[in-house]
């Protein structure tokens, strides 16, 4: 992918781990300068350095997003930083699994903050820049978990579905500006997340293999095997998808039973 992002300038948000990192990574090797935030500091140094290894600029910051005028701040800081916008990634987000009767207000409004009204309030300030680059890409992470789902996964899958929804929104609303949304439904993906869930299971091993026996390519994903579509998205070699979902799921969309 060397070269297909040349000199254009994407924002990323929870880039310092797992799908965002992989994310920003593979971005700054295909040319482009990256701006990007995280909760924290872990992983960040490790990000900047690699983008700037791929001879591009980084600028990052640590903030929560469900603090929405510090996210709201954080993308014109970044926009600013990089002299406008070409794509923006709204990757971060969190599990919030719990059942619908055991929910409560305030962790679906916590879930609905991180999961989607940041992605939302990002997107507001990013369209502008976007407009004024001549068009761009939207790329929102949404989840196998928004079509189909099971018990105990809720809010997150009514945060994910919101997603694919606004995604269409935005692709019917600044398609006129040549502006571009596509959600991204992911699978079980190998992120320091699925870890601290294998981490809340008697066998961790066990669990892992459960579920990646419900694969038809028998494995879960990688970062990369998600930041890899995503910056094809934000290349010019996508120009005519939008507004659609596209499924990452090791063919799990494709059975009409997982195995036991």
């Amino acid at each position: 992918m060397t070269g297909i992002l040349h000199s254009q300038r994407i924002l990323i948000t929870g880039g310092s781990t797992g799908i965002g990192q992989a994310t920003a990574i593979l971005a700054a090797q295909a040319g482009a300068d990256v701006a990007f935030c995280g909760l924290t500091d872990d992983g960040a140094d490790e990000t900047v350095a690699a983008i700037e290894a791929a001879g591009r600029r980084a600028f990052y910051r640590a903030l929560d997003l469900t603090d929405l005028d510090a996210a709201r701040q954080f993308a014109r800081d970044s926009i600013a930083f990089l002299g406008g916008l070409d794509g923006l990634v709204n990757n971060a987000g969190n599990n919030f699994w719990y059942s619908v009767a055991g929910a409560t207000f305030e962790g679906i409004h916590r879930c609905f903050l991180l999961n989607f009204y940041a992605a939302w309030a990002i997107s507001q300030e990013a369209y502008p820049a976007l407009k004024a680059a001549g068009g761009g890409m939207v790329v929102n992470l949404a989840s196998i978990h928004a079509a189909r789902t099971g018990p105990g996964v809720f809010p997150y899958n009514v945060s994910k579905a919101m997603m694919e929804s606004m995604t269409q929104s935005m692709a019917l609303e600044w398609g006129p500006d040549n502006i571009q949304a596509v959600a991204i439904a992911p699978a079980l993906i190998l992120t320091p997340l699925a870890d601290a869930y294998f981490a809340t299971t008697p066998d961790p091993a066990a669990e892992r293999a459960r579920l990646e026996r419900q694969y038809p390519l028998q494995r879960a994903g990688a970062p990369t095997d998600i930041g890899s579509m995503i910056v094809f998205l934000l290349s010019r070699q996508s120009r005519f998808i939008t507004g659609t979902t596209v499924f990452i799921d090791g063919g799990s969309s494709a059975q009409f039973a997982p195995p036991a």
